[in-house]
């Protein structure tokens, strides 16, 4: 069983790689390639199968390539895990369309294009698809790009669950709250400057929210371990979202 996380490098893709060890795990990866390589690693001491492919989901061409280097590897492809994600927060009146762009394109639309690249092999296999997506898409948070970019993969996870779903693809999302890595650091520098503006009421109480990546990495497992749920979008945010 062969399983793709894009963004898979660090943080919540790395945890992810390392729970599902067990199978065969392409990690893809934007740049850092020590930080891939130590993925990998990780993942063959957890008794797995690995390779590591470098592709930037943002770019149009890349899915195309990414699917074809992970099916070659081992012959199949049976779940995708769209992990990859950035945020660039800034205020409205300050965010480039550059900024938007890059976040848009990554986020949402690189997901779209990693799926539908993946989609005829999933068919055959039966297989999964997991988004990556955060409360954000429900609640607002961070900034206008990134709560745009996975309130886009809440739609996308449910329209491909009634596409997909009757080839046999179970399609799902993990809507994670704050997470103890890199880019909830950088989430959090920018809602400290900004002295949470329009965050006052959830915000302010984010340690009490956060979780580890192995959480996340717990979540994902769930949702491609049970073939009884389909088009759901799972919180894991300690109830933030209440």
């Amino acid at each position: 069983m062969a399983i793709l996380v894009t963004g898979g490098s660090r943080g919540i893709g790395r945890a992810i790689a390392v729970e599902l060890a067990e199978r065969d795990v392409v990690v893809d990866y934007r740049s850092d390639e020590e930080a891939a390589a130590e993925t990998a690693e990780r993942v063959r001491e957890a008794g797995g199968e690995v390779v590591t492919v470098r592709a930037d989901v943002s770019e149009p061409a890349a899915a195309d390539r990414l699917i074809e280097r992970a099916v070659e590897a081992f012959g199949s492809l049976d779940a995708v895990v769209n992990n990859a994600g950035i945020a660039r927060p800034n205020r409205l009146e300050e965010t480039s369309d550059a900024e938007w762009e890059s976040v848009i394109d990554t986020n949402l639309s690189g997901a779209f294009r990693v799926t539908r690249a993946a989609a005829p092999h999933l068919r055959e296999s039966g297989g999964d698809v997991v988004f990556l997506s955060s409360v954000g898409g429900t609640l607002g948070t961070v900034d206008a790009s990134y709560a745009a970019s996975k309130a886009g993969l809440h739609g996308l996870t449910r329209a491909l669950a009634r596409e997909l779903g009757p080839d046999g693809v179970q399609v799902n999302a993990v809507a994670p709250g704050p997470v103890e890595t890199d880019l909830n650091d950088v989430i959090l520098e920018y809602l400290e400057a900004i002295e949470f503006r329009g965050h006052e009421n959830v915000d302010t109480h984010l340690p009490e929210y956060a979780c580890e990546p192995d959480d996340v990495a717990d979540a994902v497992r769930y949702l491609i371990d049970n073939g009884h749920v389909h088009g759901e979008i799972l919180e894991v945010d300690g109830g933030m979202h209440l």
